[in-house]
């Protein structure tokens, strides 16, 4: 599948470059009276946003205000956070059902500041960084609020907007997890759950984000999210998530009906998350030891 809508996506550039360099006729016979228009996803139409049309691509309406990127920065996102969708696409098992409109924005600041937020019912992103910001760090944020519209389109605005925080981020930062890379080269949220396994400063799996706001609350949990994320579908499979994910009843954490839909409760799933890192832990120690003393 992946493979079908990259090639789809690759004839698709290659057709538009294609056309671009094409000579003019000297004919006058040979000239059509209006030029092709650029192919663009239908579907859904994006809002039109305040501020720089900085660029269109095939799904997405790239919006500059003063005090965010650069039009230059902006447009160095376009291709890359095209192939964020169809890798989003191939892990989601669905596709975008209209355009996006995204908008690039001064950065926030404050211990509660955003670097990214998806309207996903308007079709509307907003990202929050200035000017010389790192292209990887955005493109990275860009791809997880991607991912979200994803979702969206996928299990449908009602399950979407009801959908339980723990399964709407963990699976939005587990999908991500190629565009933040650990130094070892596993994902980032294993290495960051990894520590604090081990320092024990693993947070409830149903901390509120609500009464703790902070930027640093709000990337451990997501971290522990996507690791939750990733033992449930390593243990029961998609399927099961799938139906956790339209189960739930509101955006606090816990929400969805876990013993509904995995016949044990979130307490009893969030001890056996943690039991399941700590054989990894333990595995993991075993292989360096052996390593050690082959070594010697």
């Amino acid at each position: 599948m992946r493979l079908i809508v990259t090639l789809a996506c690759i004839a698709l550039l290659t057709a538009v470059t294609a056309a671009a360099s094409l000579p003019a006729p000297t004919d006058a016979r040979q000239r059509s009276p209006t030029p092709s228009p650029a192919p663009f996803l239908g579907g859904e139409p994006a809002p039109r946003l305040a501020g720089e049309l900085a660029m269109q691509t095939y799904s997405l309406d790239l919006y500059r205000s003063e005090g965010g990127l650069s039009t230059t920065a902006i447009r160095r996102l376009g291709m890359p956070a095209e192939q964020a969708l169809i890798d989003g696409s191939v892990i989601v098992g669905g596709f975008l059902t209209g355009r996006v409109a995204i908008s690039f924005e001064p950065p926030q600041r404050g211990p509660c500041a955003l670097r990214g937020i998806t309207l996903s019912n308007q079709r509307t992103i907003r990202l929050f960084y200035a000017p010389d910001t790192d292209h990887q760090r955005v493109l990275g944020i860009l791809a997880h609020e991607l991912f979200h519209q994803l979702q969206h389109d996928y299990y449908g605005e009602r399950d979407h907007r009801k959908a339980d925080v723990i399964l709407l981020e963990g699976m939005a930062v587990w999908g991500t997890a190629a565009f933040f890379p650990g130094e070892t080269g596993e994902p980032l949220y294993r290495e960051r759950v990894r520590a604090a396994l081990r320092a024990g400063e693993l947070l409830p799996l149903t901390t509120s984000l609500e009464r703790d706001c902070r930027t640093t609350t709000r990337n451990t949990i997501y971290h522990q999210w996507a690791s939750f994320v990733e033992y449930l579908i390593v243990t029961y499979g998609r399927q099961k998530l799938d139906a956790a994910y339209r189960s739930s009843t509101g955006r606090p954490a816990g929400s969805a009906d876990y013993h509904g839909v995995y016949g044990r409760g979130l307490p009893e799933l969030e001890r056996a998350w943690r039991a399941w890192l700590e054989r990894q832990e333990a595995e993991r120690a075993g292989r360096a030891a052996r390593l050690s003393a082959t070594a010697r």
